[in-house]
């Protein structure tokens, strides 16, 4: 198991140039990758980057809930809830209540993504909360995939 500790995300600007993202994991660790997870901060309402090609997974994990509009509104209130797209979706977001952070999961190859706990074998996990393995907001890379408390965690399997 790899802990990847917040210290260690790579900043970088969003591809629209809205704001900045904090990439924690890619696999391959190259520029055309087929899984990638980071934090973004949403410090004002407006349009996200599209990702055409991937599957999107927007998790809330701030303290502030935030309003996605794709197709409809989804309100994201508690850590752990999230909106499930194509990459290349329009994707609007509406700040109620101040800024916040998503984690996104982005993905070109099948994978099963999700939130609290789970029976099968995980391969990255993200703590929502401080545990005995991991601070809040540290995540670990398991390779090979293998079982995990995922409990208050986000995971991919």
């Amino acid at each position: 198991m790899t802990v990847i500790a917040a210290a260690a995300w790579r900043a970088q600007p969003w591809k629209n140039g809205g704001g900045i993202t904090h990439e924690i994991w890619r696999a391959p660790n190259r520029e055309d990758y087929d899984v990638r997870v980071s934090v973004a901060e949403v410090t004002r309402s407006g349009p996200f980057s599209q990702f055409p090609g991937y599957r999107r997974w927007s998790f809330l994990v701030g303290t502030s809930p935030i309003e996605l509009v794709h197709e409809q509104a989804f309100e994201l209130v508690a850590p752990g809830d999230h909106l499930e797209v194509p990459g290349e979706a329009v994707i609007t977001a509406n700040l109620r209540a101040g800024s916040t952070h998503l984690l996104n999961v982005l993905a070109r190859i099948p994978i099963v993504v999700g939130h609290g706990p789970i029976a099968h074998p995980v391969r990255f996990v993200f703590a929502l909360v401080p545990r005995p393995e991991l601070a809040r907001w540290a995540s670990a890379v398991l390779e090979p995939a293998a079982p995990f408390d995922t409990t208050d965690c986000i995971w991919i399997a």
